[in-house]
């Protein structure tokens, strides 16, 4: 079996310029880019995650990192739609990445126990929130805690709803810490750099950081300057709402990529029986580590955006890089690196998206950035790809489409690929894809 793009592929290159420049970026974090929200929240740990890049985080701190980042993918797109999922904002030469952002920022944050005083013990995503909120200039924002699944211990949600009162003295103060971060980094010494909040908690920085010495960080937000309150009727909603099936009973982009499951997945009674819990555990499940993600977003000032690109009645969420449509994408596969010629026969879905993202932008070239999670060497390879025909591949999506719609049944709907996913999938083998089924 192979993509159904296959035989509008008129070739694919090995893009080494680009991978070239994201390794530069990600093997010297001292030169990288520009300050972002995330670098102001302890800017003394910023500075010596760039200066030391010999130090990288330890396992356990990096497994979180890329565990929590797969789940606020999937499970923003779980209560949202794809369009304001991951939305990039600038302010003041600060930059930032919003997990959900419609008419207010949300920020979604992964834990072991859900937090009884946010504004003492998570302080720092209040004002990774508040500092979001002056950039979209937008007064009220949402903090959700999902709480993992562990141990029997079924998973839960926590919602806060918050009122950020002094906009302009967090502006000020995000503008004080960025202008003390470049210097440091200019200088090469971090002595003007407040304490962070890590000392004495396994910092991977406590050898050298000299935090002790340091003047205390001044929180940007307090309770005198943010109005807090907790809704568990919108963590309610939100757990009940979760699903693979969205709002309104429409179609998403990225299921025409697998339309047969998600005909299958649409008729049958497995998610009703699901309680929220479940799915909330299945979609943590669910979520993977981009490794090359901040390197991509944050590495090119001004050449990565997201555009919103209709199809008869749906959206999907395009990711331009350098103006051509870009698929980041994880495998786990433990052999070597896959040729260009095989990249239709494993990994059919990746290119099948592209070909759609293409097809959407009409734009013959795509871009997948393709990171081998098992190989220890160099562990991402660039592809370029560029297709004929882009009509006929708009032609098929609206064709599934229709189908989906019509409600059509599953044997009449392209087999999902690659050939493997048939081991793991919930409806095999009624669903009839396997090994040898033909796309059709």
């Amino acid at each position: 079996m192979t993509a159904f793009s296959a035989p509008y592929i008129a070739g694919t290159d090995a893009n080494r310029t680009v991978k070239d420049e994201l390794t530069a970026i990600i093997s010297r974090r001292s030169a990288r880019r520009r300050i972002s929200v995330t670098d102001l929240l302890n800017p003394r740990q910023t500075f010596f995650g760039r200066t030391h890049p010999e130090i990288p985080p330890s396992p356990q701190r990096r497994q979180a990192m890329l565990a929590g980042t797969g789940f606020h993918e999937t499970f923003g797109r779980a209560i949202s739609t794809e369009e304001f999922v991951e939305q990039l904002v600038e302010w003041q030469e600060i930059v930032g990445k919003i997990d959900i952002f419609e008419q207010i920022p949300i920020e979604v944050k992964t834990t072991g126990a859900l937090p009884t005083d946010v504004l003492v013990g998570r302080a720092e995503n209040v004002e990774q929130l508040g500092m979001y909120c002056v950039m979209v200039e937008r007064s009220d924002g949402l903090l959700l805690y999902y709480r993992r699944a562990a141990s029997g211990r079924p998973a839960a949600l926590q919602v806060y709803q918050l009122e950020f009162r002094d906009l302009p003295g967090i502006g000020a103060e995000m503008v004080r810490r960025r202008d003390l971060l470049r210097d440091a980094l200019r200088t090469g010494t971090p002595d003007g750099l407040p304490r962070c909040e890590w000392l004495g908690r396994n910092c991977d920085f406590q050898d050298i950081c000299g935090c002790a010495l340091a003047e205390p960080l001044e929180r940007m937000v307090g309770p005198e300057t943010v109005g807090l309150a907790e809704r568990p009727d919108l963590a309610r909603r939100l757990m009940e709402g979760v699903s693979d099936t969205p709002a309104g009973g429409d179609i998403r982009f990225w299921e025409l990529v697998f339309p047969r499951k998600t005909a299958l997945r649409r008729s049958s009674a497995a998610e009703e029986a699901q309680t929220p819990e479940e799915r909330m555990a299945s979609l943590e499940r669910r979520g993977f580590g981009e490794a090359l993600n901040d390197a991509v977003w944050f590495g090119f000032p001004g050449e990565v955006k997201r555009v919103r690109l209709p199809l008869d009645g749906i959206w999907a969420s395009i990711l331009l890089f350098r103006g051509i449509p870009t698929v980041l994408r994880t495998t786990k596969r433990e052999k070597a690196w896959v040729e260009r010629k095989r990249l239709p026969e494993v990994f059919p879905h990746f290119l099948d998206r592209l070909a759609f993202e293409c097809a959407l932008a009409g734009s013959e070239r795509g871009r997948l950035i393709v990171y081998y999670a098992a190989i220890p060497e160099d562990k991402f390879m660039v592809y370029d790809l560029w297709f004929r025909d882009l009509p006929a591949i708009r032609a098929e999506m609206a064709r599934r489409l229709r189908l989906l719609r019509e409600g059509a049944p599953p044997d009449q709907l392209p087999a999902c690929q690659p050939s493997w996913l048939f081991k793991y999938c919930e409806f095999a083998p009624g669903c009839g894809c396997g090994r040898n089924e033909r796309l059709r």
